[in-house]
C-alpha cells in the first residue's frame, strides 16, 4: 500500500510538472514582456510579490483539501473529508493552476530585480558594488535560502507528524512575508532616485490597438514569435542557450535522480549529506567568481603588450551604453574567460560521474543476474561499490562549482550586452528556452523509467553538457578571434624550461 502511494505521488508530481513546464515555454515571454512595458518598477514588483504568494496560499488551501481525503488520510485524523474522485480531481487541476501562477509570478519577480533593479542601481565596475558583486551576493543568499528550506520544511513535517501541517505551514509562512518583501522594496525604491525615474516605454504604431483588438490572437502569437526573432537577434544568444542547454540535465539533485539513488541502494541520509557537500560548492562559486573575472580580465596577467590582447579587447561589443572605459572591457574579457572555465570545470567533473554510474549499474546488473534469488527472499538492495560511490559524490559535488559559475557570468553577459529596453522580454523568451529543456528532462525520464535505463540518461546529460561546452566556445572564439595564446603558452614552458 506505500508502494502504491508513493507511485502514485511521483506520478502526479510528474504529470503537473510537465503541465508547469508547458505554461511556463506559453507565458514566460508574455510575463518579460509586460515587465518590460511597465512604467513603474515598484508597481511590478509588488505585483509580483502579491500574486506570488497569493498563489502559494489559495494553491496550499487546495492541497489540504485534496490531502485530507479519506483514502490518503485515514479515518483516525482529526480533520478527514469522504474519498471522492471529482473533488480530488478538480482540486489537483486548480491547485496546478495556482502552481503555474505562482512560478510565472516568481520569475516576474526575479527578472524584476535581476535585469532592471539590479542592473539600475549597481555602481561602476570595479567599485564595491558593481554588478559582479551584487549577482554574486543575491545568487548566494537565493543558494542558502534553498539548502535551508527543504531542511525546515522536512523538519516541521517531521515534528508535526503530518503532512497537512506542512502545507499550512508553508502558507502562513508566504502570508507573513508579503508585509516584510513590500517593505523591504519600497525601502530600496525609496533610496534610489534612478529606480523612481519612469522607464521608457516604446510607443507602438498608430492603429495597432484596433487591429489586435480585431486579432488578438493572430497579434499574441505574433508577438510570441517576435519574442524569438528579438532573442537570436541579440549578440549573448548563444551563452543564453549553452545555458538553457544544462537544463536537460539529469544528474543533477532533481526528483528523478533521488529516486534512481534510492533505487540502486543508497540511503537517504548519504543523498541528503551528499547533497549539502554539493551546496557547499554551489555557495562557494558566488565566492570565487567575483574573483575570477577580475583576474581573468585583468590585461597584466596575459601580456598587456602583447597584440594578442589588443585583439581580446577590440573583440568585445559592448552595447549598453551605460557600460564604458577600460575596466568594463576588462570586466566582459574575464566574464568570457572565465565563465569557460565553468563550462569546461563542469564537462571535466561530468565525465567521472557517468563513469561512477555505468560501473554502478554494471554491478547492480552483475548482483541481479547471481543473487536475484536471494535478493527476492530477503528483499534487499546489493550495496553499491564503496569507491565508485566515493568517486560518484565527489565529482558532482566539484560539477556544481562550474555549473553556478558559468550561471553567473552568463547572467552578467546577458544583463550587460543586451540593450536596456529589450532585457526583460529577452529573460521571458530564454526562460521559454530553458523551460523547453526541462520539459524534455522530464519526457527522457519517463520515457525511460527503469533503473537500469538510467545510465543512458547520464549518458544523454553528459551529450548536452558537451554540446553546451561546445556552443560556449565557439562563441568566445567568434569574440575573440582565439581561445588560448598557444604562442603564451610555447613561451611558458620554454621559460620553465630555462628555469629546470
Amino acid at each position: 500500500m506505500l508502494t502504491k502511494h508513493i507511485l502514485s505521488l511521483l506520478l502526479t508530481r510528474a504529470c503537473s510538472m510537465i503541465i508547469v513546464y508547458f505554461a511556463m515555454i506559453l507565458f514566460s515571454s508574455s510575463v518579460g514582456q509586460w515587465v518590460q512595458k511597465s512604467p513603474s518598477r515598484l508597481r511590478t514588483l509588488l505585483s509580483t510579490i502579491v500574486c506570488n504568494r497569493g498563489s502559494v496560499i489559495l494553491g496550499s488551501f487546495f492541497w489540504i483539501l485534496i490531502l485530507s481525503q479519506e483514502d490518503l488520510v485515514g479515518r483516525q485524523a482529526t480533520f478527514v473529508l469522504p474519498e471522492n474522485a471529482i473533488l480530488k480531481g478538480m482540486g489537483f487541476a486548480i491547485a496546478v493552476t495556482f502552481g503555474i501562477i505562482e512560478r510565472l509570478s516568481a520569475f516576474g519577480n526575479l527578472i524584476s530585480i535581476e535585469r532592471d533593479w539590479v542592473v539600475t542601481v549597481a555602481a561602476p565596475a570595479g567599485n564595491p558594488y558593481d554588478l559582479t558583486h551584487l549577482n554574486a551576493v543575491m545568487r548566494r543568499i537565493d543558494l542558502v535560502c534553498k539548502l535551508i528550506s527543504p531542511i525546515l520544511i522536512s523538519t516541521v513535517i517531521s515534528v508535526l507528524g503530518s503532512i497537512r501541517l506542512g502545507v499550512v505551514f508553508t502558507g502562513l509562512t508566504s502570508l507573513i512575508s508579503i508585509p516584510i518583501e513590500v517593505f523591504s522594496a519600497k525601502r530600496v525604491w525609496n533610496s534610489s532616485p534612478l529606480l523612481q525615474a519612469p522607464r521608457a516605454i516604446p510607443t507602438s504604431q498608430p492603429g495597432t490597438a484596433t487591429q489586435e483588438t480585431s486579432r488578438s490572437w493572430i497579434s499574441r502569437t505574433r508577438q510570441y514569435f517576435h519574442g524569438f526573432e528579438m532573442y537570436f537577434s541579440t549578440s549573448v544568444w548563444v551563452p543564453s542557450v549553452a545555458l538553457a542547454l544544462l537544463h536537460f540535465n539529469m544528474l543533477t539533485w532533481r526528483a528523478t535522480f533521488i529516486t534512481y539513488l534510492i533505487n540502486i541502494g543508497y540511503s537517504l541520509n548519504i543523498i541528503t549529506l551528499a547533497r549539502a557537500i554539493g551546496s557547499v560548492f554551489e555557495i562557494s562559486s558566488t565566492v570565487i567568481t567575483p574573483r575570477g573575472i577580475d583576474y581573468m580580465g585583468k590585461t597584466h596577467h596575459h601580456a598587456s603588450t602583447s597584440p594578442m590582447d589588443e585583439d581580446d579587447e577590440s573583440g568585445v561589443r559592448l552595447i549598453a551604453s551605460d557600460q564604458e572605459g577600460n575596466r568594463d572591457i576588462q570586466t566582459m574579457i574575464g566574464l568570457q574567460r572565465f565563465g569557460l572555465w565553468g563550462i569546461s570545470w563542469q564537462i571535466i567533473n561530468t565525465v567521472p560521474v557517468v563513469l561512477a554510474l555505468w560501473a554502478i549499474s554494471a554491478q547492480q546488473d552483475e548482483a541481479e543476474n547471481l543473487f536475484a534469488i536471494i535478493r527476492r527472499v530477503i528483499n534487499e538492495n546489493v550495496p553499491p561499490n564503496a569507491g565508485w560511490s566515493v568517486v560518484l559524490f565527489s565529482f558532482l559535488a566539484f560539477s556544481r562549482l562550474g555549473v553556478w559559475v558559468f550561471d553567473l557570468t552568463t547572467q552578467q553577459l546577458t544583463q550587460t550586452l543586451v540593450p536596456g529596453h529589450q532585457r526583460s522580454s529577452f529573460a521571458g523568451t530564454e526562460n521559454s528556452i530553458i523551460n523547453i529543456f526541462e520539459l524534455l528532462g522530464a519526457g527522457a525520464a519517463i520515457a525511460f523509467p527503469r533503473t537500469e535505463q538510467y545510465r543512458w540518461l547520464a549518458l544523454a546529460s553528459l551529450v548536452s553538457v558537451l554540446i553546451s561546452w561546445i556552443m560556449y566556445a565557439g562563441w568566445v572564439r567568434r569574440q575573440r578571434g582565439h581561445l588560448i595564446h598557444w604562442e603564451k603558452l610555447a613561451r611558458g614552458f620554454c621559460v620553465n624550461e630555462r628555469g629546470w
